[in-house]
């Protein structure tokens, strides 16, 4: 009798063999993306784009032309309403809410307005989210400790948000958005509350956290942010990509 022997999936095999299951090449992959307000005008149209591991990428473009719509399609906030959205080669508009949150551990976001919790210290601020995911405390201690570290506020962890000045209010929400150490890093123009100085230290960061191997996507309208850092960058106009 004739056998047949069964295909296997690249993981499959990688799990047989022992070597690590293929990593996809891309974090982020938009494809055929379109998005309408409520009153039935597009704000995305026809999105097509990615973002390698690893990479810093600027998405900029004029006030109204869908970037924070479009980060808010990465982490599932928003949905589009045609086309796919991948992030590390995963289809996040087919997945559960369970998977999706479970997903989300992965992002990090920093956004303009900061959202700390007014009544929570620095360390607080930060610990907050490694409680509600059910980290140990030990564990959560040494992790808020690390990155506060890397923010340089370690000897203000004990304040409240508002005894801080704005760009540190912004490096605690970089903190609480890297205490996960998640692969890819979302900011939604996290400079624009800021003087040029803060600014470059908040763009310093995020630099440095790119160093290891951390994937940033910026949405940013300020030149000179995207001048410093001189990276890749994705130009949005009227919804459409028109660069990038």
């Amino acid at each position: 009798m004739q056998t047949h022997a069964t295909s296997k999936t690249p993981a499959q095999a990688a799990r047989k063999s022992g070597a690590a299951p293929e990593v996809h090449p891309d974090m982020v992959r938009l494809a055929g993306v379109w998005k309408r307000y409520d009153d039935g005008r597009f704000v995305l149209q026809e999105i097509d784009l990615h973002v390698q591991r690893g990479e810093f990428v600027f998405i900029t473009g004029p006030s109204g032309a869908g970037k924070t719509t479009l980060l808010s399609l990465l982490y599932g906030a928003e949905v589009s309403d045609r086309g796919q959205v991948f992030i590390a080669g995963r289809n996040i508009t087919r997945l559960r809410r369970k998977e999706l949150s479970h997903l989300r551990r992965g992002i990090g976001v920093v956004f303009q307005d900061f959202k700390l919790l007014p009544r929570r210290t620095v360390f607080e601020n930060i610990a907050f989210c490694q409680r509600a995911i059910g980290v140990p405390a030990r564990e959560a201690s040494r992790r808020v400790y690390a990155v506060l570290k890397l923010v340089k506020l370690a000897e203000k962890r004990d304040l409240l948000p508002r005894f801080l000045s704005g760009g540190e209010q912004q490096r605690v929400a970089i903190a609480r958005a890297l205490v996960n150490r998640p692969p890819l890093l979302i900011a939604d123009e996290p400079t624009g509350n800021l003087d040029p100085e803060m600014a470059r230290e908040v763009m310093d960061i995020f630099a440095s956290v790119n160093r290891m191997a951390t994937t940033v996507v910026v949405a940013t309208h300020d030149r000179s942010v995207i001048e410093y850092i001189a990276s890749r960058t994705i130009r949005l106009e009227f919804g459409q990509v028109v660069r990038g």
